[in-house]
C-alpha cells in the first residue's frame, strides 16, 4: 500500500526539472495571453464612449463653441421633452424668453442609447402647432439621449442646439 508521501516522491523523483518550470511558465503565460487578446478583442468590437465623431476637430474650434453657447443662452428657449409610448411619438415644445411658441424651426435630431451605437436613429421631426414638433418613433425601454440641431434654414449655423436624457418606462 502506498502512502501520499511515496507518491509524491515518485513523481518528484528526479526532482524539478527545467522542462517542468517551461511548462508551468507556458501555460501560465498562454492563459494571460488568450484573456488579454478576449479583452482587447471585446473592447475594440463594441461603442467607443465618444459622443462626437471627431473630437480633435471639436477642441480646435472650441472657442467658436464657447460662442454659440452664448448665442444660445441670449435667446432663452424653453425646452419640454415628452414622449408617448402608446402613440409611438416623441414630442418637443420651445418657446422664447417670454414664453411664446418659437416657430418654423428645422430641427436635425437624433436619439441614441448611452452606452451603444446599435439603436442611434436619425428623427424627422414636423411642427403639429405653433411651437410644438413632433416625430413618430417606437423607442425600447430603458435610457435614451436626444440631441437636437434647431435652425431657420437647412444649411443654416444651429440656432440652438439641445441635449437631454430621457427614460422609456417598462410596459406595465
Amino acid at each position: 500500500m502506498r502512502t501520499q508521501g511515496q507518491s509524491s516522491q515518485r513523481w518528484f523523483a528526479n526532482g524539478i526539472e527545467g522542462r517542468h518550470v517551461l511548462m508551468g511558465l507556458v501555460a501560465f503565460f498562454g492563459v494571460m495571453f488568450v484573456a488579454n487578446g478576449l479583452l482587447v478583442y471585446y473592447a475594440l468590437g463594441t461603442f467607443s464612449g465618444g459622443d462626437r465623431p471627431d473630437p480633435y476637430r471639436s477642441g480646435l474650434t472650441y472657442n467658436e463653441t464657447i460662442a454659440a453657447g452664448e448665442r444660445q443662452a441670449a435667446l432663452g428657449w424653453q425646452s419640454e421633452i415628452a414622449y408617448d409610448p402608446a402613440a409611438a411619438r416623441l414630442t418637443l415644445r420651445f418657446a422664447d424668453k417670454a414664453a411664446e411658441p418659437v416657430s418654423g424651426l428645422r430641427l436635425d435630431a437624433d436619439v441614441t442609447r448611452p452606452a451603444t451605437n446599435r439603436e442611434d436613429r436619425a428623427l424627422t421631426f414636423t411642427e403639429v402647432s405653433p411651437g410644438v414638433y413632433a416625430a413618430d418613433v417606437a423607442l425600447d425601454p430603458g435610457g435614451w439621449v436626444l440631441s437636437v440641431e434647431s435652425s431657420q434654414h437647412e444649411g443654416d449655423a444651429p440656432l440652438h442646439r439641445l441635449k437631454r436624457r430621457l427614460f422609456v418606462a417598462d410596459k406595465p
